[in-house]
């Protein structure tokens, strides 16, 4: 073999790749491997990112160690083997057949695909038990639940392999578990599957890093996937074969291709949920004159004008901005997958409809100033907004800026109605203003660390788990409460102060584990769920003397449902005549060590009045 010139390897990198790219492959010594242009050709220009690669490429290309285990027994006893009952693919309802096991929203596309294994030798592997495994509250792609329904997927073209997870697009990368490589399930797995099926594709034990594939023997780089279709900059790619764009008239916008010449929108998909981006792209370039600029300030961007008004920005394929003046509704799943908008300009948006930029990382501020309306997963998981302005807004589906981390402050003020998760596992918001809101459901700002006071003047009912593990909150203000579900505020340890005049019914877990509130009025309470006030070792005053709650139905709780350890209990207040306050009762304050004082007050209780408070000597 000839020696390869690195200097003009550097020169063919730097033009093909950039510079940055080149000089990250010569401080990583990998210039002297062959075809390293054509290895690279759609790897990126991001020298970070190649850095990352230095260990695959050197794995792969340089040091031409790969190390796969030899075996002669077949795929499907090496799975048996790993604990799982494996099947070759051959008919459309074996392809479906473990439908059954995926969670409502994380079914893979492969289910949706006709002619899925037709293109490509597929085996479904099903872990024994898989069943009664449960998904974590922290998903890994890799854990006990993501791995143990896999279905191994291998282009019939050869050059490509894909690990299909359980959890789907709940984690990062689903289409690489096990990094791909059937070693890493059992050894000899990869071996096996070539001999199986006739079949190359290259694995590595290095770990190939998120949005990146070995296809054939090249290392490509995509921006998202969508039903087994990855897209790139200026290319995409489906098994073993890569489509290029025409540069000259063709330009990516996430994952729809522009025709710049017939302002034609071509999505090499069969995904069904692309409709609501497809029409509102094409209503920008529809019978217009469409016009490509660069930035003059930065190389990689892409503006995009019809008749002179700019409409879109475009930076390595993915769109960063986007302007909407007139627009004033939205349907489902608009720009879902897109991660990178920076800036929306939308002053006349109204409503918008389910997964409304779901996947988005880059917006730090969102400015829609007659939003009226969102539904569910609205900028769900955006790490970076700081501000959002909506003073219009008053109704929102669930998971409302769910696992937002940035927000600080909320401005709510036309806002009535929220459904779960809103803003839930947002740890930085220290103020919320919502004067108008009348109703949430679970799990409303769960997981928040930041409030330390809440007044919410209008509210009427809560659902489950409102501010749960929330540990700061000291005063919460709402006087038209009139319902509370499951386990409101439990795990709280700061709230020192609580009034709550209109509140009539209570669920389970109220405020358990409350450190130091001392005084508690429910003068309208009528009727509460099981372990009220559990653990609260500082309460003294309870005063609820509507209270008439029948303890029948609980048979096997008196002592431990009630008011259970909380040892400072003084004075205490309910209705007389509720079926509460008979020997059961006692039974259950006993355990509190109430004073006898009070204790023989309780015991003496005539039909007529409400309990009269005792102080403790």
């Amino acid at each position: 073999m000839s020696e390869i010139n690195t200097d003009e390897m550097f020169k063919k990198i730097k033009k093909q790749n950039g510079e940055g790219v080149a000089k990250v492959l010569r401080s990583e010594v990998l210039l002297d491997i062959p075809n390293l242009a054509h290895i690279l050709e759609f790897a990126g220009n991001d020298p970070a990112k190649i850095k990352t690669l230095a260990p695959v490429i050197r794995e792969i290309y340089q040091t031409n160690n790969i190390s796969e285990y030899q075996t002669d027994k077949n795929p499907l006893d090496l799975l048996s083997e790993a604990g799982y009952d494996a099947f070759v693919v051959t008919t459309e309802e074996e392809k479906n057949s473990i439908k059954k096991y995926y969670r409502p929203g994380e079914e893979i596309c492969t289910f949706r695909d006709p002619h899925r294994h037709e293109n490509f030798y597929m085996i479904h592997a099903v872990k024994r038990g898989a069943d009664k495994i449960e998904p974590s509250d922290h998903p890994e792609r890799d854990d006990e639940y993501g791995t143990s329904v896999i279905s191994i997927q291998i282009a019939k073209s050869g050059g490509f392999i894909s690990i299909k997870n359980r959890y789907n697009h709940t984690v990062n990368n689903p289409d690489a578990t096990f990094n791909n490589n059937p070693d890493n399930i059992i050894y000899g797995l990869s071996d096996s599957l070539k001999k199986h099926f006739n079949v190359e594709f290259n694995t590595t034990k290095n770990i190939l890093p998120d949005h990146y594939r070995m296809v054939n023997d090249q290392i490509v780089y995509f921006n998202y996937e969508i039903d087994n279709v990855y897209f790139g900059p200026d290319y995409y790619f489906s098994g073993s074969t890569i489509t290029k764009l025409n540069k000259d008239y063709e330009l990516m916008l996430d994952y729809f291709i522009l025709n710049t010449k017939n302002g034609e929108l071509k999505h090499p998909t069969n995904y069904i949920w692309i409709g609501t981006t497809r029409h509102i792209l094409q209503n920008m370039i529809q019978n217009k004159k469409i016009t490509v600029r660069v930035n003059k300030d930065n190389k990689q961007e892409h503006m995009i004008f019809a008749d002179d008004v700019h409409v879109l920005s475009v930076e390595n394929g993915t769109i960063t901005e986007m302007n909407l003046p007139d627009l004033q509704s939205i349907g489902d799943h608009f720009l879902e997958f897109n991660q990178n908008l920076k800036k929306l300009y939308a002053p006349n948006l109204k409503t918008v409809d389910e997964n409304f930029l779901a996947s988005n990382q880059a917006l730090t501020e969102l400015d829609l100033p007659s939003l009226e309306s969102a539904g569910y997963s609205f900028v769900h998981d955006n790490k970076q907004i700081s501000k959002l302005n909506a003073p219009k807004l008053e109704r929102v589906d669930r998971s409302f800026l769910q696992d937002n981390q940035e927000l600080t402050e909320l401005d709510l003020p036309s806002l009535k109605f929220v459904d779960k998760n809103f803003v839930r596992e947002n740890i930085q918001i220290s103020k919320l203003n919502a004067p108008s809101l009348e109703s949430v459901g679970d799990s409303f700002l769960q997981g928040n660390q930041g409030l330390t006071e809440l007044d919410l003047p209008s509210l009427k009912c809560i659902d489950n788990y409102f501010m749960q593990r929330n540990q700061q909150i000291s005063k919460l203000n709402a006087p038209n409460l009139e319902r509370i579900g499951d386990g409101f505020l439990s795990k709280n340890e700061g709230l020192t102060e609580l009034d709550l005049p209109s509140l009539k019914f209570i669920g389970k877990y109220f405020l358990s584990s409350n450190a130091f509130l001392e005084e508690l009025h429910l003068p309208q309470l009528e009727k509460i769920g099981l372990f009220f006030m559990q653990q609260n070792k500082k309460l003294r005053t309870f005063y609820a003397p509507k209270l008439q709650q029948n303890y029948a139905k609980y048979k096997n709780c008196y002592g431990d449902c009630f008011l259970p350890e909380n040892t400072e209990l003084t004075d205490f207040v309910v209705a007389n005549k509720s079926d509460c306050l008979n020997k059961r009762l006692y039974l259950i304050i006993a355990k509190n060590k109430i004073n006898q004082k009070l204790k023989n007050a309780l015991n003496h209780l005539t039909n007529t009045g409400a309990v009269a408070h005792n102080t403790r000597n």
